[in-house]
């Protein structure tokens, strides 16, 4: 896919009424909006844009399919405010410049409603150098490291009081109270780190290293012969993209002692490798496609049945669904696409998510998500261990109402 490939997301009167069909059945249908969408021209109009090459490609691919998903129960749901949704998709190749590119064409050019997408930090903050200053709002469905704290950025993924938090006390209850913490070299990973340590700290725990690399890096063997010399309880891994891939392989061949986890990996990654390699690995996320619920099994039974039956799901797609389905009730309850209006009516907006029940915090536009620690298994799928629950977000100091 080149990064200047337009896909338009309308779809036809018969495939509408078969889909909302199916949905009615499914009970997924939750705006209450007139059956039949308006004219051609008063379509609202959704930019995305995420690292569908690069580092993040893994990732970018399922993203865009359940953005594209949400968009089309939408649509066969009656759409938002009676209004049909469109979509143009652009590919930011993972980097600074193509984020910027890509958001200004978004507001300059094709005059966006909204925008949905990014899954690195840096994205997320070169789209926002652009899209602030213009009051576009754009949703950011990917956990990072928190802290934003912005009118115009709304975001539907774990931030770490609803990660690190409520797993490092399980940590220390059930693995060890020592951790060595490696990452790549950039935002998501070192604020998380600073995160990590002063959660296992808090209760005397002990951080015994904390290291980082560049993207690319190809050979961790130094760094995991100073794990294997700390003798950690914990490595915690926040490597990007298919770095961490190149993290595991290594770390399973190294076998530096010390129990793997991270609140940075997911389905996508560990089907796609040996099951040696990553079986036992403790994972904190806010979605698991092996979560036994009827919300999940319509949810995932809609995916493979779009995209093949054979397609994972991870969480930071399962935020773009969400985020994307938050969009239109937002726009269904302020009965207009303004800006301003969209994200006031925003505040308090429940849905019924994969995950469980979610609710939208107006105090910092953050997310109420779950906190779920899942184990890895040799297929490369988790069993739940625990389910903290839907955790409200903390943004220090933060208050947009």
């Amino acid at each position: 896919m080149t990064d200047n490939t337009k896909y338009k997301g309308s779809i036809g009167r018969r495939s509408v009424l078969k889909a909302g069909s199916a949905l009615a059945a499914a009970g997924i249908g939750t705006l209450a909006m007139p059956s039949i969408l308006r004219a051609a021209e008063d379509k609202i109009k959704i930019g995305f844009h995420s690292g569908l090459t690069g580092l993040e490609t893994l990732l970018g691919e399922t993203q865009v399919n359940c953005f594209k998903m949400a968009v089309d129960e939408i649509n066969a749901a009656g759409g938002a405010a009676g209004r049909e949704i469109e979509y143009l998709i652009e590919d930011n190749q993972t980097s600074t410049r193509g984020a910027i590119d890509k958001t200004r064409k978004f507001i300059q050019q094709d005059n966006v409603d909204v925008i949905i997408g990014m899954i690195t930090s840096l994205e997320r903050s070169a789209a926002l150098s652009v899209s602030v200053p213009a009051k576009k709002l754009v949703i950011y469905p990917t956990y990072y490291e928190g802290g934003e704290c912005e009118r115009y950025l709304a975001c539907t993924g774990q931030i770490p009081n609803q990660s690190v938090d409520p797993f490092v006390p399980w940590i220390e209850k059930n693995v060890g109270t020592s951790v060595y913490i490696i990452g790549s070299d950039y935002g998501w990973p070192r604020e998380t780190a600073k995160a990590i340590s002063a959660a296992f700290e808090k209760s005397g725990s002990t951080t015994l290293g904390t290291e980082f690399f560049p993207f690319g890096t190809q050979d961790f063997g130094p760094a995991l012969d100073r794990v294997r010399a700390a003798k950690p309880d914990v490595v915690w891994e926040l490597c990007a993209g298919a770095d961490a891939l190149t993290f595991l392989k290594q770390f399973a061949s190294f076998k530096p002692g010390g129990q793997l986890l991270t609140n940075g990996l997911d389905e996508l990654f560990t089907t796609a490798m040996d099951g040696a390699d990553v079986e036992g690995i403790i994972v904190n996320q806010s979605y698991f496609s092996s979560l036994d619920t009827e919300a999940n099994k319509t949810f995932l039974a809609n995916y493979r049945s779009k995209y093949g039956a054979d397609r994972h799901v991870n969480s930071i797609a399962e935020s773009t669904y969400v985020g994307t389905w938050l969009y239109a009730k937002a726009v269904d309850k302020a009965g207009t696409t303004d800006t301003e209006k969209v994200i006031d009516a925003m505040a308090g907006l429940k849905f019924g998510a994969p995950q469980g029940e979610v609710t939208f915090d107006g105090t910092n536009n953050h997310l109420a998500v779950h906190s779920i620690i899942g184990r890895c298994r040799n297929d490369g799928l988790y069993d739940i261990i625990e389910d903290f629950g839907a955790i409200t977000p903390s943004v220090p100091g933060c208050n947009l109402t």
